[in-house]
């Protein structure tokens, strides 16, 4: 209700200011028509004008010598009263006038760049259908509980984050994720709030209501990025700052040296600060709302930044290079095991574990039809493997170093196999029961269709060091990295050893764009200049761990974030350059007495014209 009223608000606001604008337009025209018409000599409607159009840039300069500061609208109520001293009622109505559309220019201009994000805003839907109690009722999304089976129609919006419990239906993901295709969704599916239903009826279990849904999460981190400040953003608001004193003084050394106060207030009020305050925020503001139409979530302004200058990509392997869905592709059971024995070992350290790698293990015991007894404790140990406890017994599940740590020998037998495995491209992981290696459960992955793609996209934008990271075995690792075209390999790697990795990168002067799962990588991702996580849509950990968060598995989405970022970064600078020079000329123009009182307030609002349609660019490219 807080936010419908602000809303209303700011149209009354707008309204307002659009008459006022109106009124002053028709003073100004009176004013003029006094030059040949004796009927409009009377200077009273200026003066009315002035002050009723004045009001608010006079008020703005009321506040801003209050708190010590010498903002635009000083400037300008200097130029005013200047004006109106010397008899120049058509200059300071004139003043007025372009003072007030400038800054409603900025305003529209602001506004443009946010609706792309406001547009997230409205994807959700206001109304759901739920059932409670054996009956169907329409509710206010607000009214939504967790628990709550609600039920989507064709061509309705999803409210919840939940999962299908009931029905299959086509559903078009790109208000959250940027796919362009629509996605299959059936029974213990999981679905996303603000997604479109194309066909079919589902029933879905809400698991995430309001606030707390993907969507939710998404505009919540968008509307923090819109606030935040990169660099160049902040050392621009700086020279607004001291802009406006610095024309003030040469104003007044104008007047001293040519005696013309008409040139004095021609400086002041040429001068335009606020087109070199909002040069970047309207960059960055459009940039932001157009990635995350794209389904990439940019968490600020400092990031698009970093994104322009990354010249050093450092990538996992597994979910970031592959798909991140290994399969288990071989089993191998040494003294006297069985394959089945060994897939049973593999499914009981893995039961209850969701890591791909359990998925795939609990798909081969399915495969073969057994029944996987629960382990009674589990003990995972990062980037080597798992330990549990079964019955009277232990089972290992991992690699190498796992199965040395505890004291398991590890025959040349199981070596000879596992280089041969691992010689394929695959994962080899050692299976040990009571102190006793027993057999060899090979994964392997599958390459990203769009990895390749999307690293030459990198390549073409000028990255020049790709550096790859693993826990992963060497062999596999390197036969990945060949498919890619990636010649700096660097296998089983701990997080810690990922994290001092981009840690000596940083401290080496690269600028590194580290792109990881979210959740594994998140030290590392936290350590690089910006961390890209992809796949995020549904995680938590994922998007709140990232700089960038790319909501789907698009490869290619990592280097449009670059492209974004180095756009933004392009466009700002053009603004604020433009700016300043667009200054410089209007001031020298003024200070020779070659731009009267009147020219310059025309001026003034020059530069928000150029700003607007040049940042309006990056949104409809």
């Amino acid at each position: 209700m807080f936010k419908d009223w602000e809303k209303g608000r700011a149209v009354k606001d707008k309204a307002v200011d659009t008459l006022r604008i109106i009124f002053v337009a028709t003073s100004t025209i009176l004013s003029w028509l006094r030059a040949w018409h004796p009927y409009f000599s009377n200077d009273l409607p200026s003066l009315i004008a002035v002050i009723i159009g004045g009001y608010p840039i006079f008020r703005e300069a009321y506040h801003a010598l209050r708190s010590k500061s010498i903002t635009m609208e000083v400037a300008m109520t200097i130029g005013i009263a200047s004006s109106l001293l010397i008899g120049e009622y058509t200059t300071a109505t004139v003043i007025v006038l372009f003072t007030l559309t400038s800054e409603l220019i900025e305003e529209m201009t602001l506004e443009k760049g946010r609706k792309a994000i406001e547009a997230l805003t409205k994807i959700s839907p206001k109304k759901a259908l739920v059932r409670r109690n054996g009956e169907e009722r329409e509710v206010e999304i607000d009214e939504l509980r967790v628990g709550d089976i609600v039920i989507v129609k064709p061509g309705e919006k999803i409210p919840v984050d939940g999962v299908v419990v009931a029905g299959e239906a086509t559903v078009n993901q790109a208000p959250i994720t940027g796919e362009s295709m629509p996605v299959e969704k059936e029974v213990g599916s999981e679905v996303f709030a603000g997604v479109i239903t194309q066909d079919g009826v589902l029933e879905v279990e809400a698991g995430r209501i309001g606030e707390d849904t993907t969507f939710g999460r998404i505009v919540r981190l968008v509307e923090e990025a819109e606030a935040s400040k990169a660099p160049v953003q902040r050392f621009a608001d700086r020279f607004a700052s001291r802009f406006v004193p610095l024309a003030l003084v040469a104003a007044f050394t104008v007047f001293l040296i040519t005696g013309s106060s008409s040139s004095a207030i021609a400086v002041t009020v040429v001068a335009c600060p606020c087109a070199i305050a909002v040069a970047v925020p309207l960059a960055v503001i459009a940039s932001i709302g157009k990635a995350a139409r794209k389904g990439i979530i940019v968490k600020g302004g400092v990031y698009l930044e970093e994104l322009s200058r990354v010249d050093t990509v450092v990538l996992d392997k597994t979910g970031t290079l592959t798909l991140g869905s290994p399969r288990v592709v071989g089993v191998k059971g040494f003294r006297d095991h069985s394959e089945e024995e060994i897939v049973r070992l593999a499914a009981i350290v893995e039961s209850h574990s969701e890591h791909p790698i359990a998925r795939a293990v609990a798909s081969k015991a399915k495969e073969y039809g057994l029944e996987v007894p629960a382990h009674e404790e589990c003990q995972i140990i990062s980037g080597k493997g798992v330990v549990c406890r079964y019955g009277d017994g232990t089972v290992l599940m991992g690699n190498r170093e796992l199965l040395r740590g505890r004291g398991v020998e590890v025959p040349e037998v199981f070596e000879e196999y596992m280089r041969a495995r691992e010689g394929r491209g695959e994962t080899p992981m050692l299976i040990a029961h009571d102190d006793c290696a027993c057999g060899v459960l090979s994964v392997a992955d599958t390459l990203r269709e769009d990895a390749v793609e999307g690293l030459n996209d990198l390549r073409i934008l000028g990255v020049k060091r790709f550096i790859m990271m693993t826990g992963d075995n060497p062999r596999t690792a390197k036969l990945i990295a060949d498919q890619v075209g990636i010649e700096e390999v660097m296998a089983e790697m701990l997080p810690e050893d990922k994290v001092a990795k981009v840690k000596e990168l940083v401290k080496e002067g690269s600028k590194v764009l580290m792109v990881g799962d979210g959740v594994n990588d998140a030290p590392a991702l936290a350590e690089a200049n910006v961390g890209v996580a992809m796949g995020v849509v549904g995680s938590d950990i994922a998007m709140e761990a990232a700089d960038v968060a790319v909501m789907t598995d698009n490869f290619r989405n990592v280097a449009e974030a670059v492209r974004i970022g180095r756009r933004a970064l392009e466009v700002a600078r053009q603004n604020i350059y433009g700016s300043l020079i667009f200054n410089m000329i209007g001031l020298s123009l003024a200070s020779f007495g070659l731009l009267s009182p009147l020219m310059a307030a025309v001026a003034h609002v020059l530069p928000d014209v150029i700003l607007f349609l040049n940042s309006s660019r990056i949104i409809v490219e």
